[in-house]
């Protein structure tokens, strides 16, 4: 399960035209697509194809506004893609985009330096300080509890620093576990890092002798603070040693730094019980808690006297909220609490009075100016979902990384989001060859719920050039969550499969029902002890509805998702027999195992509270206990790795499906955590699901 919190109207008239951007072909996975008609020359999208597709994510604006550094990632709507680099564009699009940081593996998390004269950013390349002592570095080491190491970390990821005119990048660190988060103080002199404790000569003893047994819930390396001088390469740790260190800021004056701080090291004390704190990197003393529960980055106000950060609502960690702590009074309020919309990326007004945000809103993004009084102010309607957002100085022009129907992700600049119709426009093309694709249609659809009235807004995704009016086989798609959106922007991954089953003559229902995110904390929250009620119920009525218009052929109807998306799969099969086809992955399908199991506990409690005390409402919401009722052929599919949601739900609804002859298939991933990762089975994925639905669906026309 992942909440959209912790992960996708014209914005021009005619779209930019650049030099073809390359899509990093030469390291995508192997295959060619198997339809008659390639689809360059107006074949349905193929899964070979949508695995030749490359992603962006990172926008980083530099200090004087002219130039936008992006990341470009092999895989699409990965996690940890082995191939990724940095490229630059001005931010006016006058100049096709240039490759800057050019090695094999993982180079990300591009930073300027304050003048603007250097960039330093991660990557896993070959780096010479590792493997040798070096004398390059020197690190204080009187702190108790410190440990560090150079000449090791072979593979790891390690801050390099290169000139932003271009040439060669040099490495600045060679941390023996490795660098997290990093970040130039503001004079320019030193560098921030976090890097975890690397493990002592005992514990490598004991891994080397197979003494490597898990004990359950004991804390393993704490994340530390350390601060390198960029003059005499001296390293000190200055976090405190019972300080497990997740983020940090620097404050304008360079005197303090935020962090945000954690007690344990688990996933779910990582997602939920995170607390921002000043230390004076001087004396290495860290403060009292200053926002709980935070999410997100720790953004500083430019005149330093506030701190903004996003938080997950507690007690049931379901919805965000924006909190700014006031330096100078001690408060800590709320802002927008009730606006019906998720407040994603989010920037501070150079004047410090107000805060650029990026919203998303049913299932499109917009970007909005909220003032210290919670007024929120429309700037631009987007016509897509965007994920990652930067300004210049002024505040005026902005870089966003999103994605529109027609196109997979890139970098859209609007000059001024302060003109009287501001508008932004494409100024790279990472993917230049769908423009030669015969694309889907995208549109957002809405329908009264028939339980209160309500509107529930969603996407439908039909074929290149269908006129309504002739029925489809329909695929209902639910995103997982149950805190996540459907968005009204690019629907092609290993996970998202509109784009493509809509090319191969389906229509795909994409609805955001009751739970989702986009329509405000209290939408979020509606499926409190209700998984499979009114979000369920949901559902259906976009489905009749697209019945009723004639889009949607009530005999040819399927279902499928992943994780809570999963849930409402087996949970639909279970219940109904309207649906043909389904396609349960990585799928919740016992409540008390899925409460007791999963690596983040809270997760479940905030729905439906603590499992001993709620055992019933547990199995009534559980799948699993109603295989009789299941006469729909289903597909299963899960990590064998998953910590998440254990595939061992997915195993039990399998065996008990099959113990009574039922038609079902299972498909287990080794290595892979819910989410895949292995380019070899994002593309079997696919390749299931369109042959599983094309079987069902499609057999006999």
């Amino acid at each position: 399960m992942f909440p959209r919190s912790v992960l996708s109207l014209a914005l021009c008239s005619a779209a930019l035209t650049l030099a073809a951007v390359p899509a990093l072909a030469d390291t995508a996975p192997s295959g060619v697509s198997t339809s008659p008609v390639p689809v360059a020359k107006g074949g349905p999208i193929m899964p070979a194809d949508i695995m030749g597709l490359s992603d962006m994510r990172q926008v980083v604006m530099s200090p004087d506004g002219r130039t936008v550094l992006f990341t470009v990632t092999q895989q699409m709507a990965t996690f940890n893609s082995p191939h990724q680099t940095i490229w630059q564009v001005p931010s006016d699009g006058s100049a096709r985009p240039s490759r800057l940081a050019v090695s094999a593996g993982v180079n990300r998390d591009p930073k300027w330096s304050p003048d603007g004269r250097w960039i330093a950013f991660a990557s896993n390349r070959a780096n010479p300080l590792t493997g040798k002592n070096d004398n390059r570095f020197t690190f204080t080491t009187d702190v108790p509890g410190t440990r560090a190491a150079t000449g090791e970390g072979a593979d790891t990821m390690q801050v390099w620093i290169m000139p932003s005119s271009g040439g060669e990048a040099i490495p600045l660190t060679a941390m023996k576990a490795g660098v997290g988060d990093f970040a130039f103080s503001p004079d320019g002199r030193s560098l921030a890092f976090i890097a975890t404790d690397p493990d002592t000569s005992a514990q490598e003893s004991d891994r080397a002798a197979g003494r490597d047994e898990i004990v359950l819930d004991k804390d393993g390396s704490f994340g530390r603070l350390w601060i390198l001088d960029l003059a005499t390469h001296a390293a000190r740790r200055v976090s405190p040693a019972d300080a497990n260190v997740t983020a940090f800021a620097w404050s304008p004056k360079g005197d303090h730094i935020a962090l945000r701080v954690i007690d344990h090291t688990d996933i779910n004390t990582y997602f939920y019980h995170g607390r921002i704190a000043l230390l004076d990197p001087a004396s290495g003393k860290l403060g009292p808690a200053l926002i709980e529960n935070t999410a997100g980055p720790i953004l500083w106000s430019p005149d330093g006297g506030k701190i903004l950060s996003s938080i997950i609502h507690p007690p049931q960690f379901i919805g965000l909220g924006l909190r700014v702590h006031d330096l100078a009074t001690g408060q800590t309020t709320a802002l927008a609490e009730d606006y019906p919309g998720l407040f994603e990326n989010l920037v501070w007004a150079p004047d410090s009075r107000s805060i650029l945000a990026n919203v998303f809103v049913n299932t499109r993004s917009r970007l909005v100016r909220i003032g210290l009084g919670g007024k929120v102010s429309p700037l631009l309607d987007l016509d897509g979902e965007a994920f990652d957002m930067a300004t210049g100085p002024d505040g005026k022009r902005i870089a966003v990384a999103m994605t529109s129907p027609d196109r997979p992700a890139d970098v859209w600049s609007a000059a001024d989001i302060t003109a009287a119709h501001p508008a932004a426009r494409p100024i790279s093309e990472v993917n230049p060859q769908v423009a030669d694709w015969k694309k889907p249609q995208v549109r957002e659809i809405s329908w009264p719920s028939s339980r209160d009235g309500r509107t529930i807004y969603g996407v439908l995704v039909t074929p290149p050039g269908y006129r309504e009016g002739t029925p489809l086989p329909t695929v209902v798609q639910i995103h997982g969550g149950p805190e996540w959106a459907w968005w009204s922007g690019w629907m092609g991954s290993w996970h998202e499969w509109a784009g493509m089953l809509a090319t191969h003559g389906y229509a795909v229902l994409l609805p955001n029902i009751r739970g989702s995110d986009g329509q405000g904390t209290a939408f979020a929250r509606a499926v409190g002890n209700d998984w499979g009620g009114a979000d369920y119920q949901d559902l259906l009525d976009g489905l009749d509805m697209l019945e009723k218009q004639h889009i949607a052929d009530p005999a040819r109807l399927g279902i499928g998702g992943w994780s809570y998306g999963g849930f409402m799969s087996a949970w639909a099969v279970t219940h109904s027999d309207r649906f043909k086809a389904a396609v349960i992955g990585a799928a919740p399908v016992d409540m008390s195992i899925m409460a007791r199991a999963t690596d983040t506990p809270d997760f479940t409690t905030g729905y439906f509270g603590e499992p001993q005390a709620n055992l019933a409402s547990l199995d009534a919401h559980s799948s699993l206990r109603l295989l009789d009722k299941v006469h729909t052929p289903v597909l299963i599919m899960d990590g064998a790795a998953d910590t998440r949601v254990p595939p061992t739900m997915a195993l039990a609804f399998y065996r008990g499906l099959r113990l009574q002859g039922k038609p079902a298939e299972m498909v287990l991933y080794p290595r892979e955590p819910h989410w895949m990762h292995e380019p070899a089975h994002q593309l079997d994925v696919q390749q299931r699901v369109l042959a599983f639905f094309d079987a069902h669906l499609r057999s006999g026309q």
